[in-house]
């Protein structure tokens, strides 16, 4: 075993240690200098240290397991383990304030010379939500940027199922065990993470999800990533606060501008108030942040997220006033049909729904749930 592994084994039995502070272990660290040395401590350097509650948990988790029987469940149980220490510590969480001491992970720990940005909002998101998300993350995923999240419900899941989808890694910072679902209908999202990416998590193993774990995780989500980006937030929210972490860590925060009296808006509209930057698409945050320079891509369209075109001189006058009237947000048949009408088109349902038909057989728009709208990879051209 070499000497990194074995002050693995010491920083993970410390780390499993429930109830004591990141803070606490840091003080540790610092007085004895070696995971392996905090372990060898007395009892009394550690009453002085760490106060008689605390100094007791060591006192007991000593008596109960040692370092490398922990360490070898743990890695029975296909789970990996970090710290301060060791090399393969993410350095981002190291600049930041009151940084994890260790971190659980199934699967791998985010690249940090790969940029990423964490994408948050709102759990019960819109459909208009839900669309950016999902359009967001796929561009940014098509340029190889990592998706740092939650893997909660709404925003964090739609967006890491995007960024997977578009073949890009992602990560999801959990607020409870790494070894914990939650919620347990993202399962099939996790399990995904743990080839195409990772979970990670600073609490130990068999940790129970609770409200008071997930704003401290927060700090994790922005700490990863180089910018944070907010689709969906009401005035008053979590999704604000790891917001204010953000920018104490000094990321970039960008908001997807939304309609005034919308709600799940109005956390968006005021962090743009406040001097957020607005995201429209994926190449909004590249530019800004420069990445376009450092990301090698080398057709045009696939830095837009553009696979192909449509020209729309191809098209009959009927699909191509279809194709103008779909967007990123899906409509319903008779939506169209009553909007056809509004522009003076007066083809038969049959006809309209054929034409829907062909455009969709030719890959030029999708149907979800009875919704068309045009695909997220393909452009007009006129």
């Amino acid at each position: 075993m070499t000497k990194n592994e074995r002050e693995k084994q010491y920083a993970c039995w410390l780390d499993s240690i429930r109830f004591l502070s990141a803070a606490g272990k840091y003080k540790l660290l610092e007085t004895a200098k070696t995971a392996e040395n905090i372990y060898r401590m007395s009892e009394g350097d550690i009453l002085f240290l760490l106060g008689a509650k605390d100094s007791g948990r060591v006192k007991q988790a000593k008596k109960e397991q040692s370092p490398d029987r922990v360490y070898e469940m743990l890695q029975k149980a296909g789970i990996n383990y970090t710290f301060c220490n060791a090399d393969d510590f993410p350095q981002k969480l190291l600049q930041i304030p009151d940084p994890p001491f260790g971190l659980f992970y199934r699967g791998s720990l985010p690249d940090g010379e790969v940029p990423a940005v964490a994408v948050i909002g709102a759990r019960k998101c819109s459909e208009y939500g839900h669309c950016m998300a999902g359009a967001l993350a796929q561009g940014l995923g098509k340029r190889g940027i990592n998706i740092i999240s939650g893997m909660a419900l709404g925003i964090d899941g739609i967006s890491q199922r995007a960024a997977l989808d578009a073949g890009a890694r992602s990560y999801g910072v959990l607020g409870c065990g790494v070894d914990v679902v939650y919620p347990k209908s993202n399962r099939p999202l996790y399990e995904r993470l743990t080839v195409c990416g990772g979970v990670l998590s600073e609490y130990p193993v068999g940790t129970e999800p609770k409200p008071m774990l997930f704003p401290p995780r927060n700090r994790i989500i922005s700490g990863l990533a180089d910018a944070v980006l907010v689709v969906e937030a009401r005035e008053k929210s979590g999704t604000l606060i790891t917001v204010d972490m953000a920018l104490e860590q000094g990321r970039e925060v960008y908001a997807v501008p939304g309609r005034c009296t919308d709600n799940l808006s109005r956390g968006c509209n005021l962090l743009l108030r406040q001097g957020a930057s607005a995201a429209l698409c994926a190449e909004d945050i590249i530019n800004d942040m420069g990445w376009d320079k450092v990301l090698t891509n080398a057709q045009d369209d696939k830095k837009k997220g553009v696979s192909s075109y449509i020209n729309v001189k191809d098209l009959t006058p009927l699909s191509r006033a279809i194709c103008g009237l779909l967007d990123i947000l899906p409509v319903t048949q008779d939506t169209i049909i009553m909007l056809l009408r509004e522009q003076g088109y007066t083809e038969t349902v049959a006809d309209i729904c054929k034409g829907l038909m062909e455009l969709e057989l030719g890959g030029m728009i999708e149907r979800t749930g009875g919704q068309y709208k045009l695909r997220d990879d393909i452009a007009l051209k006129h």
